[in-house]
């Protein structure tokens, strides 16, 4: 049973730090994609996230999302968008109402994504809403980590550049543990109910 509904900055430091530590894929190309995105399919809660290259000057240029995130029961797929591009598949498992979506700041991923093409989402659940409902007075990534998975997680390569050749292990890793809490957070407060 979750107490506590509220966490500040300095109390988050005291958790340890943690990462996914699972089968990560990263998908390139279109052929590894048309491979991957049956078994993303079979799943029916993903936790999912995007990353898009920082823009640092004010009123600039606003980059495309460089990569989406899935998490699903068995691994985490890096789908590299400025790789392979958007495409209908991506609009199908946004719209596919079998696949529950859980996300955190929902709005602004798919705010972004639609930038990249139509997309009207279906069961998808924002966990900064749900936890507002649920009596929660910290949201966020960092916030709900700690409150309900009871470890800490970095935001370092937040604003790395995500359209680069190659992604870094660092970068593979933060971009998969950030869909994989959006997953298990869900799935722990679920159980709880």
């Amino acid at each position: 049973m979750i107490l506590n509904k509220s966490i500040d900055k300095e109390q988050i430091k005291q958790y340890p730090l943690q990462h996914y530590e699972g089968d990560i894929v990263v998908v390139n190309t279109m052929e590894h994609f048309l491979e991957v995105f049956p078994q993303i399919c079979q799943c029916s809660i993903c936790g999912i996230d995007t990353e898009t290259l920082p823009c640092f000057k004010k009123g600039g240029k606003l980059h495309p999302v460089a990569l989406l995130q899935v998490a699903t029961d068995h691994c985490v797929y890096l789908i590299r968008l400025c790789k392979i591009g958007f495409n209908q598949y991506i609009t199908d498992f946004f719209e596919n109402q079998n696949i529950c979506k859980i996300g955190i700041g929902c709005a602004d991923d798919l705010h972004a994504l639609r930038r990249l093409g139509n997309i009207s989402p279906k069961n998808m659940i924002d966990l900064n809403t749900y936890c507002k409902q649920l009596g929660f007075e910290s949201i966020g990534a960092k916030k709900l980590t700690a409150l309900i998975l009871g470890f800490t997680i970095s935001k370092r390569q937040q604003t790395s550049n995500w359209e680069n050749e190659e992604l870094s292990n660092a970068q593979i890793q933060y971009a998969a543990t950030d869909a994989w809490i959006c997953r298990e957070i869900y799935l722990k407060l679920t159980e709880q109910q």
